[in-house]
């Protein structure tokens, strides 16, 4: 699939950067000022990492990570503002900073940087570690800095939009538009609203959900992406033929609960564009994943979660995130001992990309500390 890509001008990136200013001159009228309120939510997680088998290049042996995430929300009449920085020993960056406007009961309009909602599980659970069951993401799942396949991040605008059904079902949609990451080393670098540089191009995201109660977990939906990414040639020797990757993607997702069982999945087709020097070579694959849930009590709960894909081994844009997780079987428990503060330990089977079907498998077990303030 051959997708033409339109170029973003530095008057666009001017305009988002004025729809930002003019959206945040509105906390300051009158009407805004009135009814505020604000909530900090402080998500803490210490993780044990180690690699119980043979060394894999790109990956340390063992580690001890702990990371702070600070999500800080502000609402004040149809002004919104959400703020998320994490900190960790091994990465420091402002994750979200975001001005959103409702524009009805149902509608939302945001400005500034924003997960993408073409992942659901990055639409689910962000960064807060105890909101997941598992301590680690599927592959597909993965941030841009953790060798994701697609961004993770994108800086512009997103509308947020929901219809309620006369059988209190609920149909939901996003769409967003905005910059997208560069490919430079072996990731994707997004926009960086601390650090923003040049060379970033335009990244469209769709997500519609439906849940069939709309006070329940319960959903079903579609996701879709269209990215244009810019490659730092001179990055990495890997990289050096290489101009821009157009990426177009298509996914289905279902989380479901019924009594103490859950199931998560989500696929996501990828049909990639690489132009070299002189040549364009077209990439397409599958990759997904099933993780099943067992709430075996109120405090304890068992999950595993398989990952997989079709047509993955001899891609070439693959080929360029070494460290991707191709093939994971993984299976856990958790220990939610306090209100707010669980332990979790998960014990797998992984494998990242390589040449061909000749993976680099290796065993690793993980144990962590989560917890949310207040």
């Amino acid at each position: 699939m051959k997708i033409v890509s339109p170029k973003l001008t530095a008057r666009c990136q001017l305009l988002l950067c004025a729809c930002v200013l003019i959206l945040s001159s509105a906390a300051w009228t009158p009407v805004a000022r009135a009814q505020s309120q604000d909530d900090l939510l402080l998500f803490l997680s210490l993780e044990s990492f180690d690699n119980t088998s043979r060394s894999i290049p790109g990956f340390d042996n063992s580690y001890l990570r702990p990371t702070a995430d600070i999500l800080y929300a502000y609402n004040n009449g149809s002004f919104r503002f959400l703020g998320e920085y994490i900190w960790s020993s091994s990465e420091s960056e402002m994750e979200r900073f975001k001005l959103g406007w409702q524009a009805s009961e149902k509608t939302m309009i945001w400005f500034g940087r924003f997960h993408t909602t073409a992942k659901y599980w990055t639409t689910e659970y962000h960064h807060g570690q105890f909101m997941q069951t598992s301590i680690s993401r599927p592959g597909l799942e993965e941030w841009e800095d953790e060798s994701g396949p697609m961004p993770s991040h994108i800086t512009g605008v997103s509308i947020d939009h929901e219809i309620m059904q006369a059988n209190q079902s609920a149909l939901s949609f996003n769409f967003a538009a905005g910059l997208g990451p560069v490919f430079e080393g072996q990731e994707l670098v997004p926009f960086d609203v601390l650090d923003p540089g040049g060379g970033h191009e335009l990244s469209f995201n769709t997500h519609v959900a439906f849940r069939p109660d709309a006070l329940s977990e319960n959903q079903v939906g579609v996701m879709a992406s269209w990215n244009d990414i810019p490659v730092i040639s001179g990055s990495s020797p890997s990289l050096v033929d290489i101009r821009r990757i157009e990426q177009a993607t298509i996914g289905v997702f279902a989380d479901w609960r019924w009594d103490r069982w859950r199931l998560l999945t989500s696929w996501t087709y990828f049909d990639n564009d690489l132009t070299y020097t002189g040549s364009v070579a077209n990439d397409d694959f599958t990759i997904g994943y099933i993780q099943g849930e067992y709430r075996q009590s109120r405090d304890w709960t068992i999950f595993g979660r398989t990952e997989i894909g079709f047509g993955e081994d001899n891609s070439p844009f693959l080929i360029l995130l070494p460290a991707f997780i191709a093939h994971r079987h993984m299976l856990g428990l958790r220990w939610d001992y306090a209100d707010k503060q669980s332990l979790t330990m998960e014990f797998a089977d992984t494998s990242t990309q390589a040449q061909g079907s000749d993976h680099n498998n290796f065993k690793e077990l993980r144990f962590q500390w989560s917890a949310v303030f207040p």
